[in-house]
Order: C-alpha cells, then sequence, then structure tokens
C-alpha cells in the first residue's frame, strides 16, 4: 500500500491556524494527499484539524525567548522524519539549513514577504540598527539559500530576489472554502451603520487613522459602529486606549480580539463598509491585500489605501474606493458617500465578489503549490 510523502510546516511567527499556513497550504496539501503535520504557535486545543496534524508552540512575548524558539522547532521537525519541510519564517533559516544537512531531505521556504522591507518600518528599532538587521537577514538568506530545494512567494514582486532558484508565486487569494457564507447585503442600513476592519491591529496598518475617522463620521451617523476585528499589538494598547477615552469613542469602537476565520467572516458580513487603510509602507505598497479580497468575496463595500496594485483592483472591479489612508477627510468622503447611497454601497459590493469569484480564487495557487511540492519530492505532476 502506498505510504503518503510526510510534509512538515514549520513556524515561530504564525499562529497553528494562520490563514496562508494552514487554511490555505496545509489543508490543500492535505486533501492532494500528502500528510501533513504543522509546528507552529498555540492557538487552539486541537490535535488534528481537516486531516492536518498540529503540533502547538507555545507563545513567548520575549523576543529572545522567540529567538531561541528555533532550536525546539528543530527538535520537533527531527521527530517528524518528514519526507519534505516548509518553513514560513526568516528566523528559521538556519534551522532549515541544519534540516538539510541532517536528513538530506528538500526544505521549502514560504516567503510572506519582502522582508528587508519589514525590518526597515519596525519601529521598535533604531534606524540604524534597522539598516544593520536588514543587511544581516540578507547576508544570512544568501548562506541558507544552496541549502533551500525551492521557494514558494506569496506576491510576484518577490521574484527578483531569487532569480536563478526553483520558486513558483503561489498568491494570497482567498478560499473558496468561506464564500458560502455569504448573505446579500441589506438594501438600506440597519439601525446602526457599521464599519470593519479584520487583521493585525498595528499603527502601520491604520488603527489611529481609523478611530479619528470614526470621530469625524460621527458628526453625520451619532450611532456609527467600527468593529476591530484581530489582536491589537500590545505595546499599543495603553494609546489606544487613551485616544477612545479622549475622543469619547467608547460607544462607537468595539475591540473583538483574535476569533475563529468563521467569525472574521461573519463580522464582515455584518459590516456596511469595510476598511484597510494601511501605511504606504514599503512593504505594503508591494503586498496583495489578502483582507480585500475577503472583504469582496463576501460582497462588502471596500475602502483602502491608494497603493498601485489596490488602486487599480478596486477600480478594475468598482467595488469601492482607493485613498490616501493619511488623509483623514478623503476616507470619511469615502465611508460617507458609501453610506449614504444604498444602491451604490450594494452595487459596489456585489461588483468586489463577482471580480474575486471569477479572477482572485485560491484554487489555481493551491494547484501551483501542489505542483512545487510533487515536483521537489520527484513525483509525478
Amino acid at each position: 500500500m502506498h505510504t503518503p510523502p510526510r510534509i512538515c510546516i514549520l513556524s515561530t511567527v504564525h499562529l497553528l491556524h494562520d490563514v496562508r499556513l494552514f487554511q490555505a497550504e496545509a489543508r490543500t496539501l492535505a486533501r492532494a494527499g500528502f500528510e501533513v503535520t504543522v509546528i507552529a504557535l498555540e492557538d487552539t486545543t486541537d490535535s488534528e484539524t481537516d486531516g492536518v496534524r498540529t503540533i502547538p508552540l507555545p507563545a513567548q512575548q520575549n523576543r529572545l525567548l522567540r529567538a531561541l524558539q528555533s532550536i525546539r522547532v528543530l527538535r520537533l521537525a527531527l521527530r517528524q522524519r518528514a519526507e519534505l519541510y516548509a518553513i514560513h519564517d526568516p528566523e528559521l533559516l538556519p534551522a532549515a539549513v541544519l534540516l538539510r544537512l541532517l536528513t538530506r531531505r528538500p526544505v521549502v521556504y514560504d516567503v510572506h514577504e519582502d522582508v528587508p522591507a519589514a525590518i526597515r518600518s519596525r519601529l521598535w528599532l533604531p534606524r540604524g540598527l534597522r539598516r544593520l538587521t536588514a543587511w544581516l537577514y540578507r547576508f544570512v538568506e544568501r548562506l541558507s539559500l544552496p541549502f533551500i530545494a525551492g521557494l514558494s512567494l506569496a506576491d510576484h514582486a518577490y521574484g527578483k530576489y531569487y532569480r536563478g532558484l526553483r520558486f513558483e508565486t503561489v498568491l494570497n487569494y482567498p478560499l473558496m472554502t468561506y464564500a458560502d457564507l455569504y448573505r446579500p447585503a441589506g438594501p438600506s442600513l440597519g439601525a446602526r451603520p457599521v464599519l470593519v476592519y479584520t487583521g493585525a491591529i498595528m499603527r502601520l496598518r491604520g488603527l489611529f487613522e481609523m478611530l479619528y475617522l470614526v470621530q469625524r463620521l460621527r458628526r453625520s451617523f451619532p450611532s456609527i459602529l467600527l468593529r476591530l476585528v484581530g489582536p491589537v499589538d500590545s505595546e499599543l494598547v495603553a494609546e489606544r486606549d487613551e485616544v477612545v477615552s479622549r475622543l469619547g469613542l467608547a460607544p462607537n469602537v468595539e475591540f473583538t480580539g483574535l476569533v475563529s476565520h468563521t467569525q472574521v467572516h461573519g463580522y464582515i458580513l455584518d459590516a456596511d463598509v469595510c476598511l484597510a487603510l494601511l501605511h504606504p509602507d514599503p512593504n505594503y505598497l508591494r503586498s496583495l491585500p489578502t483582507k480585500m479580497f475577503e472583504y469582496m468575496m463576501m460582497g462588502r463595500p471596500v475602502v483602502v489605501s491608494d497603493f498601485p496594485m489596490w488602486k487599480d483592483i478596486v477600480e478594475d472591479a468598482e467595488c469601492g474606493y482607493a485613498v490616501d489612508p493619511l488623509d483623514g477627510d478623503a476616507a470619511a468622503n469615502a465611508v460617507q458617500t458609501l453610506l449614504g447611497d444604498d444602491d451604490r454601497r450594494v452595487r459596489m459590493g456585489e461588483a468586489g465578489r463577482r471580480a474575486v469569484l471569477e479572477r482572485y480564487s485560491w484554487e489555481g495557487e493551491g494547484r501551483r503549490l501542489v505542483g512545487l511540492y510533487r515536483e521537489l519530492l520527484g513525483e509525478e505532476p
């Protein structure tokens, strides 16, 4: 009897049920017939979900302890005796080298972001240290790449860094798994208009711009609710609370904390307008707007940052507005236009859903991922 190839997916940064790592990639590989184990940060007590075995790691708040977590991951990975390993964090590049040397098995590096650009945007690091850290990353990466069998890249823009290497671009398009949750938007606003943002809640992702946006909109819509769905950067909690208190926004803002992916889509469906007002950080400028695609899939209009790629998608689909995220008046005008025109709001939401279903679904990306893994394992595509 044929034994399915064992794949072990590793992360010390992402949660076990991260959208790309687990919901998209691990589940797709399991459905393709692989035996998949994910080792990542704990967010559940389940040991198996949708045919994927999970091994949770304790979350470490201390950055030094997070660095030492790589040693634990390496030991756990070796115990799996997998035919192929996949790392999802740059921090695990040294572990990837050791896995290759110790097991002789192929290792895949799944690149989620432009890492040097992300490092340069880490405001908690002094400017000079940011430059040094970005350089050190590229140095470590160059030393590690000869031991990497293949790469899966979350964006076409990252390919320029890996010319001459075996890579496949696997874009963060939304999973059709959740498409059936869809329900049409109401023909008119409910008792209180609802704005929604989903994802990590951080300064660079527009936390304070969204709070000031609600302050502006409250003049026309006194009962408006901004629902922020996701974990808040712990270093911003005190500042967030001060701004909410000073502006008197407590009745108009709700923070849900971390919730399941099904709940995330439920919150999107409860929204009238969905937001993604990320700052023009180099890493965001070149990245696909994953959350925007999820909003569109659920048939809700969007107001998002006017990054060139995002703006092209929004204007092509006619599904909302792309504005300067640092221009509070522009964002307020866009939201007010949608809240004040029911026909436009519903029409733009439906147009976004059609665009996702026709052009931006995960299924084609999943086939490319499976093809890459089969090739590296020496299987027929």
